[in-house]
């Protein structure tokens, strides 16, 4: 299958860049940038808790441990995303998780019934990470190692990744914090950027009573692949909880990309999660034209029972 036809059959809502992407899917380049709910916004992930925090950023809440699943609908090409995350303690906090997309309906019945061949090809996307992390007065440090694979209608690559976050407590209890990330691909077929991509965010927690509102800016620059989506991005975020049950936030990002019809692109999201005993209902609403595009979000965690822990 020519290199023109496979763009053809991935592309959805995202120009394809000049020279085919290397057989680099439009799918891998939005997994890369689609969180799972209730994660607010790809950047600003200062707000996540509970084991979503896994997936958006190990450091973020560093003491949640339990198992996650979400999955999320886009608007272009049926597509779906999938996530997944178990976080358990043995010495350091360690995290798994996983995430994939498929892309429904590749080629029509009629096409089939005269190849049966084709109902083999996919295209599909998969990632999996795995992080320690170790959190010590007030800083909170993680590593970890992560594969990307992207099945582009028959074509295979993978890429090697490795990662680092670091979060400082900088005020009395967990007033403020300051999370640094870097991403870099370091090996596989799909073709890297030189320098990978950093991110900064800033969070300010504010009680109100038995509640709270915390408010995140975050910026990043870089990319992981030749063919990201995006190559500069910011953030600004704000998460409402409500007895430590209920979590209502918003989210506003503006990004450079890296191809497509226009120079910059917006993000919006809106989120809402309840925590039940020990489950955690999470859904997000997004308005873009970034990754997969806009769609919703729906999330279930199971996260054990613990005790108020804040940095000291």
């Amino acid at each position: 299958m020519s290199c023109r036809v496979a763009g053809l059959l991935t592309l959805f809502g995202v120009a394809l860049a000049p020279a085919c992407m290397a057989s680099q899917s439009t799918l891998l380049t939005a997994l890369e940038g689609s969180p799972p709910a209730p994660v607010l916004e790809p950047t600003a992930t200062g707000l996540t808790t509970g084991p979503a925090a896994l997936w958006a950023d190990p450091t973020a809440d560093p003491h949640a441990t339990g198992l996650f699943f979400g999955m999320s609908h886009a608007s272009y090409a049926s597509v779906r995303v999938f996530h997944a995350a178990l976080g358990f303690r043995m010495g350091p906090r360690w995290s798994l998780a996983f995430a994939s997309t498929v892309l429904g309906n590749l080629f029509d019945t009629s096409l089939t019934n005269q190849d049966p061949s084709l109902e083999n090809l996919r295209a599909q996307a998969a990632w999996a990470r795995l992080d320690a992390t170790v959190s010590v007065r007030r800083f909170a440090v993680s590593v970890g190692v992560e594969l990307a694979g992207d099945d582009n209608v028959g074509v295979f690559q993978s890429s090697t990744l490795a990662s680092a976050h670091i979060r400082l407590y900088p005020l009395q209890g967990d007033r403020a914090a300051v999370g640094f990330r870097e991403t870099r691909a370091i090996g596989g077929s799909v073709p890297m950027r030189s320098g990978g991509r950093q991110a900064i965010d800033f969070t300010l927690n504010q009680p109100l009573g038995r509640s709270s509102l915390s408010i995140t800016a975050a910026v990043s620059r870089g990319g992981l692949w030749r063919y990201s989506e995006t190559r500069t991005g910011y953030a600004v975020a704000a998460q409402l909880s409500v007895l430590s049950q209920l979590d209502l936030g918003a989210a506003l990002g503006r990004y450079s990309t890296a191809y497509g019809a226009s120079r910059d692109e917006w993000y919006r999201s809106a989120v809402a999660a309840v925590r039940v005993g020990t489950f955690r209902l999470g859904t997000r609403y997004t308005s873009t034209r970034l990754g997969v595009g806009s769609g919703f979000a729906v999330s279930l965690a199971y996260e054990p029972l613990r005790g108020q822990q804040s940095v000291d």
